[in-house]
């Protein structure tokens, strides 16, 4: 008995990453098919997790974005590029993307593509506190503050001038002269590079009250009753150096002798 050979054809479709894109929390973002641009394509599929679950398809002339409850309304497919907007970007967003997509020669192509999801940095805050004038010159003490982690400071002192030390940190000290004009004080928070924030204080030597610019209202908090220390470092006629400590404290007096 003679078993009459078989041929089999098996079509091998490689999988292409496309890497990976990223956007903000509540902004619309756009994932790119990655299609042949000569391509007319006749079907899409737009699926997410092991499971090749359909989150968008096109297929017979009918598109549906409507599949996945996590997405509700959100999705809308763009059947000549193959690209899916997704609105609204949500934390649960943030995932990888495979789009699977045949053209009308029934040639087909399957691309994936890695969604990240950002937060927008929040605003951070700014304390300061202001020591006595003394032969013309104030120190002011400033404290940059951001209520997300992992972030990496920076100053902006305009005019350039004035002498500060340094601007790297989140803690900022700076010499003021009486008879300078208004000096802004701009806090920069940044992570990896990309994403930042800032605020500004606009301050004086003889200001009773941290004055925030009027172009941009600014939460702010004069400290200048806590008890914090700092040396006051000036140089008056040859190298006089005057030091005060502030502890929320009467300064005392030494024993007369």
């Amino acid at each position: 008995m003679s078993l009459s050979p078989f041929t089999f054809a098996l079509a091998v479709v490689l999988v292409k990453s496309l890497g990976e894109v990223s956007g903000y929390l509540g902004d619309t973002i756009i994932l790119q098919s990655g299609v042949d641009p000569t391509w007319t394509l006749s079907k899409i599929e737009w699926s997410i997790w092991s499971n090749h679950t359909w989150i968008a398809t096109y297929h017979k002339g009918r598109t549906n974005t409507e599949r996945v409850h996590q997405f509700g309304q959100r999705l809308s497919l763009n059947i000549s590029s193959g690209d899916l907007t997704i609105q609204n970007l949500t934390k649960d967003d943030a995932m990888e993307y495979t789009v699977d997509l045949l053209n009308t020669d029934d040639e087909e192509k399957v691309n994936k593509i890695n969604l990240i999801v950002r937060e927008l940095l929040q605003k951070p805050t700014i304390q300061a506190a202001r020591s006595l004038s003394v032969n013309g010159e104030c120190l002011m003490v400033l404290k940059c503050s951001s209520p997300d982690s992992g972030v990496s400071y920076s100053w902006d002192v305009i005019p350039s001038s004035v002498y500060t030390l340094d601007r790297s940190s989140a803690r900022l000290s700076a010499i003021l002269n009486t008879t300078q004009n208004s000096v802004n004080f701009t806090c920069t928070t940044t992570t990896n590079n990309i994403d930042h924030a800032s605020s500004v204080v606009t301050l004086k030597c003889d200001d009773d009250e941290i004055q925030p610019p009027t172009q941009e209202p600014l939460k702010y908090q004069c400290r200048v009753k806590f008890a914090f220390p700092f040396l006051i470092g000036f140089l008056v006629g040859a190298s006089i150096v005057t030091m005060i400590y502030c502890f929320g404290g009467k300064k005392k007096t030494p024993p007369l002798k």
